[in-house]
């Protein structure tokens, strides 16, 4: 096999690593990169950081587990890797009280599973049949139960059911939760990491993944008996077992494809495996730790004072304890807790008779002057501490590990910048770059400037249909053109006006659209903590437009046959001698660059975004697509790929459909938010210039189309 000819070559990941340095990372701990990448931006440099936590974490493995690693690759291996059974609780921790903490503890590391496989299927391998393998694994791991609930929504409910009040998984105060452990943050960040590089790694990620498939949850493996955890554990099970196996062919057929390099990838398949166990391992041993060694009361309230004191000091300046300014007591902590916490016991805020009713106390209830400053959970440890005896009593709460990311991981990455490099290509050069993005990060802020530009130009030159959106309007402007479109198809009289030479030519130059289908959707899974209703919409119409992990229904694939039914022979997408290839114009690449650089900025472009998709599935309805049917069946060219846009696009369930409701329920969102009328019609400026951006970026491409083949034609007849 040549260098790069498949979409999963070894040596791809070469092609990241050279565009990295070194450097220290910005993040403190992975407390600090489990919200990086959580967040739904495009961060070049999170996956710099990401990058090097995980490749420290996969050396780490690689000596730990080493006595465990299968040395030579053979047919039989695979089914010899298995992992080891991880012990539960001891009996005595297997409590109720524990089991809810628990619950929320371990929130962070379930609600992320499995997320590495979310980007899979990126668009410029999606016709693989090894990508089609994984994808329909990750589609299966992820789709609901019989009873409507996936694997996240049941462990939604059972944090409810914990009564514990969390914050939003992607916010940066669930992050600084000092109560979570920093080896959760560790587990989940790595699980959210390996989901930014899908080839790259793509090795360990099999090996994760079958380790996954393989072992219990962990809230599973400490409360093996819990009745509240059936649900959840049935629906797990039950998925994770039908996939092993096709996860283990997956995983064979990928070794099969580079003999030269089997016994190295067999290596690093063994490492992702591994990796995923230790994590598990790590996790349950120091929850055990926790739960068994537990801080004392007195521990408990002084980290407490040290998390409140510097947002304290400065509002009691007038306020004495034992004779001493209660902000200097919070300035010398945590050196005088213990002399903080004995005058403390010694004033007049603690009844010592009734603890409970305490005058400190009181200062955090309703109309008090700390009312707000303590959650209900910081206000239990307060009680336990007035309510217990000095030094004794006890309560779960996490003594982290003196660690940070600086000094524990080695120095992280820093992506060049060298985005001089690609500010003059032209739109043909571009599109390998920005195809593998993935490869190239530092290619995207050139795709930020250009989607951004042309947008900007789109909304000078394109008027709005309407100025004030309403639902309303916009259903009526959608089904007016829907309907125009529909009047206009006439069903073929006689020979086509377009001869088959000119179809045959036309599809040549559509290549480098078509065999990305749905590439403008390809990053719609950064929405899911903005929108998760438009994400689920939007991450729907991709899988269809890449078949839903069916190679037979893979939009690129169709195309790719049909290209190859015409004797039409072109290199891979996603390799350099794609854009080389000479029959191309070079206008055949506006369109797919633009789509491409709008993908990588979802959320940012998300109005652009809706507007273009609407286009997009739009146009597949009515006369165009109609007629080419008809002039396809009449010159004997399968018309397979035309069939299908205008089945799947229909306007009653179909993509067209989805794209309008996409649209309505951002606008509704906008709305109810702000109340701003001014600010939802700049959102729907936003929407239309996207939706004009599909005709307005296409538009040089529509003009050399029929000049392009004339030309062609004319050399044609010369080389004769």
């Amino acid at each position: 096999m040549n260098k790069f000819d498949h979409a999963y070559d070894p040596a791809l990941g070469l092609l990241f690593t050279r565009q990295l340095e070194g450097r220290h990372s910005q993040f403190d701990d992975a407390r600090e990169l489990f919200y990086q990448l959580n967040q739904s931006g495009n961060n070049q440099h999170v996956m710099s950081d990401a990058y090097d936590f995980l490749a420290w974490h996969l050396n780490q493995v690689s000596l730990a587990y080493a006595p465990f690693e299968i040395d030579e690759y053979g047919k039989e291996s695979l089914a010899t890797l298995i992992a080891p059974e991880i012990s539960p609780l001891p009996e005595a921790l297997q409590t109720q009280d524990d089991f809810y903490l628990l619950i929320n503890q371990l929130a962070a590391i379930h609600l992320t599973q499995p997320d590495w496989l979310q980007n899979i299927a990126q668009i410029s391998c999606s016709q693989s049949a090894t990508t089609v393998q994984l994808m329909a694994v990750y589609l299966q791991l992820a789709e609901a139960g019989q009873n409507g609930g996936n694997f996240h929504q049941l462990y939604r409910a059972l944090l409810l059911s914990s009564g514990y009040k969390s914050p939003i998984l992607h916010s940066y105060e669930y992050c600084q939760q000092a109560g979570l452990m920093l080896e959760i943050f560790d587990f989940a960040s790595i699980q959210l990491a390996m989901a930014r590089f899908p080839r790259v790694l793509f090795a360990e990620i099999l090996g994760f993944t079958l380790a996954y498939c393989q072992m219990p949850a962990l809230l599973e493996i400490c409360f093996p008996e819990q009745s509240l955890l059936v649900p959840f554990v049935t629906l797990r099970k039950r998925q994770i077992q039908q996939q092993l196996f096709p996860l283990q062919a997956c995983i064979s057929s990928y070794l099969d494809l580079f003999p030269e390099q089997q016994q190295q990838l067999w290596q690093r398949i063994q490492s992702g495996f591994w990796l995923y166990h230790q994590q598990m391992k790590i996790c349950k041993d120091r929850l055990q730790h926790v739960l068994q060694t537990p801080l004392s009361t007195n521990q408990a309230v002084t980290r407490l004072l040290q998390q409140k004191a510097s947002a304290a000091m400065g509002h009691h300046q007038n306020i004495c304890v034992q004779g001493k300014k209660l902000d200097m007591w919070f300035a010398e902590l945590p050196a005088n807790s213990h002399e903080f916490l004995q005058a403390l016991m010694q004033s007049g805020y603690i009844n010592k008779q009734k603890p409970l009713d305490s005058p400190l106390l009181k200062l955090f209830n309703f109309n008090g002057p700390m009312f707000g400053v303590l959650d209900q959970f910081e206000l239990d440890i307060l009680k336990n501490w007035l309510n217990s005896e000095p030094n004794k009593g006890s309560m779960n709460i996490v003594e982290e590990p003196k660690k940070s990311f600086a000094s524990y991981y080695k120095p992280t990455l820093l992506i060049k910048q060298t985005q001089k490099k690609y500010a003059k290509l032209s739109n043909r050069k571009l599109y390998y770059y920005l195809l593998n993005a993935d490869l190239f990060p530092d290619v995207l802020p050139i795709a930020r400037t250009k989607a951004r530009n042309l947008l900007r130009a789109c909304t000078w030159l394109n008027s709005l249909p309407f100025k004030h959106y309403t639902h309303q309007q916009f259903d009526s402007y959608i089904e007016t053109i829907y309907q125009r479109e529909m009047s206009a198809y006439q069903p073929l009289q006689g020979q086509p006006t377009v001869s088959r030479e000119a179809y045959i030519w036309g599809l040549e130059q559509i290549a480098p659209m078509i065999l990305i289908d749905g590439c403008w959707l390809q990053n719609s899974q950064a929405l899911q903590a903005i929108n998760p209703e438009i994400c689920d919409i939007l991450f729907k119409i991709y899988c269809d437009e890449i078949g839903n992990g069916r190679l037979q229904q893979n939009h690129p694939h169709i195309f790719e046959q049909l290209l190859e039914s015409l004797s039409i022979q072109l290199p891979t997408v996603y390799s350099k001698a794609f854009i080389k290839h000479p029959g191309f114009i070079n206008s055949a690449f506006d369109l797919p660059v633009y789509m491409l650089s709008l993908s990588h900025f979802s959320v940012e472009f998300l109005p652009e975004l809706l507007g273009l998709n609407m286009a997009i599935e739009l146009s597949g309805l009515g006369r165009s697509y109609m007629s080419l049917v008809d002039d396809w069946n009449y010159w004997g060219i399968d018309p397979g790929i035309a069939n299908i846009h205008i089945s799947i696009d229909n306007a009653a369930s179909g993509h067209t459909f989805l794209a309008k409701k996409a649209i309505q329920l951002h606008m509704d969102d906008i709305f109810n938010n702000t109340a701003d009328r001014a600010l939802l019609d700049r959102h729907w400026r936003r929407i239309y210039s996207g939706y004009a951006s599909l005709r307005f970026v296409g538009t040089r491409f529509k003009l050399n189309l029929p000049i392009g083949y004339l030309v062609n034609k004319f050399r044609a007849k010369h080389r004769r």
